[in-house]
Formats: structure tokens, sequence, C-alpha cells
């Protein structure tokens, strides 16, 4: 757990998830999920699992950890969600009352499922905005009071390339850092000052790097809580060696910590300074 200079930081809590789907953060996981956020049911669904991920524990991961006390206000703010898959952070931060939303994908087909989702939960439409794009090339119209984002987190290797909306939210070059090295090039630009960045962290792509490199340009970095799950072989069963393989030597060079087929995923809460120019 790191922090700025004079941050005052409470004890990570941190929860296991017994592997299997009866540890799951799901309340019920069929076709169609369904969770609690700040007192609100809520559900996600998507229509296909191979062009848009269901969202995973990983994911809900943040969720859970943003839904207690001490946690970011997200009543009235303007939000972009990194990644918005299936829109599970965009319904939730919709629900607790965020002014606006702009759900970010390089996934065509993430749009559709967001505004769906976003509809089959009753919420307001005319909040949500969503923009298909790499975040290198998004040029947003204003800086948000929020970003928050869930990268994906699996290193890329030739053998198991598949070229779907399953590798898009899994999978990243650059050892599996490849949106989280962007995300942090880029939140000067994106995020206003005294804004909050919430990042779903996987322990498989060096979250010592991560707050580093945010914390030695200003940025608080709170740890609200860590869960350990399961890392997530099941999509890759096919390649669960090479997989495996390709983690143990990430790990053997200081960039990855897991052990055995478990993982931690780290949600994190960075505040930029109100007196940031930076851009």
């Amino acid at each position: 757990m790191t922090s700025a200079p004079g941050l005052h930081q409470p004890p990570t809590r941190r929860r296991v998830l017994p592997a299997g789907e009866s540890g799951s953060l799901w309340a019920a996981r069929p076709s169609c999920g369904i969770f609690a956020f700040r007192g609100t049911r809520l559900q996600v669904m998507v229509e296909d699992p191979l062009e848009v991920l269901f969202p995973t524990d990983c994911g809900l991961s943040l969720l859970s950890a943003l839904d207690g006390p001490g946690t970011p206000m997200l009543e009235g703010v303007n939000a972009l969600d990194i990644g918005s898959g299936s829109g599970l952070y965009s319904i939730a931060l919709l629900a607790a009352g965020a002014e606006r939303v702009t759900a970010l994908d390089v996934n065509p087909a993430s749009a559709t499922q967001t505004a769906a989702n976003v509809a089959a939960n009753g919420l307001d439409g005319a909040r949500l905005t969503c923009v298909t794009s790499p975040l290198e090339e998004y040029v947003p119209d204003e800086r948000f009071d929020l970003v928050i984002t869930n990268p994906p987190h699996l290193p890329y290797d030739p053998s198991y390339a598949r070229g779907d909306g399953l590798e898009t939210a899994l999978v990243a070059r650059r050892g599996g850092r490849a949106v989280y090295d962007t995300v942090v090039d880029r939140v000067d630009g994106l995020l206003a000052p005294g804004g909050s960045l919430l990042m779903a962290h996987s322990s498989l792509a060096d979250v010592p790097r991560t707050v580093t490199e945010l914390t030695s340009r200003g940025y608080e970095s709170e740890t609200l809580a860590v869960f350990e799950m399961d890392i997530p072989l099941l999509a890759y069963a096919e390649h669960r060696e090479t997989l495996q393989t390709r983690l143990k030597e990430l790990r053997a060079e200081g960039r990855a910590e897991f052990d055995g087929s478990r993982f931690t995923v780290h949600a994190l809460w960075f505040r930029r300074p109100s007196g940031s120019a930076r851009c």
C-alpha cells in the first residue's frame, strides 16, 4: 500500500474469494448477473460473451470496494468509464447519481450492450454517451471529475490471439500493461484538477509501477481493498500452459505477483491535486 507523503492510510481490507462460483461477488450470475451497489439492485446482461465479456469478479471487486464508507462521492460527477465493456461501471455510476457518464471502448459491440443495460435498469440514457475509440486516439471535449477503469491484464501471446471482444477485454501487450500504461500517460489530460481515478488493478500487471508513476506526479494514492481470486484461465483453457509460462516469466522479472492459480486485484483510488495544471 503506497501513498503520497502526508496522506493517512487506513489498514487495507483484504477479501479472499473462494475458488469456484460459490465465492463470486455476484448475487446471481446466470445469463444476467445481479449485484447491489449503494443500496440499488442492478443487473448486467451480455448478448454474446465472445463479443462482450461478461463482467468478472476482477471488475466487480472495485464496485465492492466502493460500496462502503470513506469512498469517493459519486453523486453529480461527470465520469469517464474507460474500457466500458458491458457497461458495469456506467450502470453503477448512473444509479449512484452521476450527472453524466461517457462509456469509452475500442469494441463497437460495447456501445450497444452498454446502452441496452442502462435502459434495462431503468436509468436515464440521456445521461450516457457511448464512444467507440482506442484510448490513445480519444479527444474529449472536457475533463472529467472521475475516471474509472478495469484494464485488460493478461499478457499477449501469438498462440492464443483471438481478435475478438474477449481478447480486447482480457489480453494486452507489454506484458498485460498496455492499457494501464496508456491510462497513466493520459490521465492528466482526462482528469480535472481535484478529480479521482478509480482502478481495478491486477497483481499480474505490476501494481507498484502504476502507484509509483502516479504518486511521483503528485497524485494521492489509497488502496481501498485487496481481493484474492482465481486467475481467469477458463477462457484460455486450450492455451493454459502457455499463458502460465508467460505469467511466470513476468513474475521472475518482478512484474507480476501470484501464487499458483491465485492472484489479487487492488481497488485503487488516485486523487489529483486541485492545483495541478499538468497536461
